[in-house]
C-alpha cells in the first residue's frame, strides 16, 4: 500500500515499452515493501543486541544471493551480466570500531567465497589453507591501514558465473563468464564469442556496450585474459573467445 506502482519512478534504462513498464512497476511495489520489512527486521535484531549489551562484541554479517533486474535492458528476474542482477549486498555491523567510525564503504570487489574466511577472521578464528576465498576481516577490525602485501593480494576482479541458465522466459539462456573490475570496467563473454564490455565509471546504466567496438579491442583482449586467469584458477570449464595480439 505504500508503494503505488503507477507513482514509482524507474531507472533510467528501462526501455519506455508499455508491457516492460507495467511489469516492472507492479514487481518492484512488492520489491520494496518487502526491503521495509526485512530492514525492520533487522533493526529489531540490533536493538536486541543492544539491549543484551553485546552490541559491542558482535558482529552482523547482512548478505543476499542475487539482484533482480525489475525491467532493465527489458529483462527481468536473474540470470543476466547486468548490474542489476549480479549485484549482491554485503553489510557487516558491529563491534567498538563502529562506535567511532560508523559508516565505512570499500571498492574491493568481494566474491561469494570470500565470506566465509572474511567472518572467520572476524571472530578470531583461523582460515583453514584449503579454504578458497580471500579474508577481508582486516577492513572491518581496527585501522583500515594494510600491509601492502595484504591490498596486493586482494582480488582485483569479481567472477562472475552463468553456468546452467534457469530458461526465464525474460532473461538470458545461454552460459556465460564475466568480471568486473576494480577499476570500473566488465567484460563478459559467451562461449567463443564476446558479448558484454561496459566502462562503469562512464556508463553506470550500462547503456553502450563496447564488446565489438573497434577502439575498444586492447581493452576487451585485456579482459579476456584477466577472466582466462579467473576460469583457470577456478577450474571452471569455459571456451572464451580467442584475439589476436593486435585486439582483433
Amino acid at each position: 500500500e505504500r508503494h503505488i506502482p503507477a507513482r514509482l519512478r524507474l531507472r533510467p534504462n528501462v526501455p519506455p515499452i508499455a508491457h516492460v513498464e507495467d511489469h516492472a512497476r507492479r514487481d518492484l511495489s512488492g520489491y520494496y515493501a518487502q526491503i521495509e520489512d526485512i530492514d525492520r527486521n533487522v533493526g529489531r535484531v540490533l536493538e536486541c543486541l543492544a539491549e543484551l549489551g553485546i552490541d559491542d562484541r558482535t558482529y552482523v554479517v547482512f548478505v543476499s544471493d542475487h539482484g533482480d533486474q525489475h525491467g532493465c535492458h527489458g529483462h527481468f528476474e536473474k540470470m543476466t551480466p547486468y548490474e542489476e542482477a549480479i549485484r549482491v549486498p554485503w553489510m557487516i555491523w558491529g563491534g567498538k570500531r563502529w562506535q567511532s567510525h560508523p559508516w565505512q564503504r570499500t571498492n574491493h570487489m568481494p566474491n561469494h567465497v570470500d565470506l566465509s574466511p572474511t567472518t572467520l577472521g572476524l571472530a578470531g578464528i583461523p582460515v583453514p589453507a584449503a579454504m578458497q576465498g580471500y579474508d577481508y576481516s582486516w577492513l572491518m577490525r581496527g585501522s583500515c591501514w594494510a600491509p601492502r602485501a595484504r591490498l596486493d593480494n586482494a582480488p582485483q576482479e569479481a567472477y562472475l558465473q552463468c553456468v546452467v541458465p534457469t530458461q526465464h522466459a525474460p532473461s538470458v539462456d545461454i552460459p556465460w563468464r564475466g568480471i568486473v573490475t576494480r577499476d570500473g570496467w566488465k567484460y563478459v563473454a559467451m562461449e567463443g564469442q564476446p558479448y558484454l564490455l561496459f566502462n562503469l565509471n562512464e556508463d553506470p546504466y550500462e547503456m553502450a556496450n563496447l564488446a565489438h567496438h573497434a577502439h575498444a579491442r586492447a581493452r576487451r583482449r585485456e579482459l579476456n585474459e584477466r577472466l582466462r586467469v579467473w576460469i583457470e584458477k577456478t577450474g571452471d570449464e569455459f571456451r572464451l573467445p580467442e584475439f589476436a595480439e593486435n585486439g582483433s
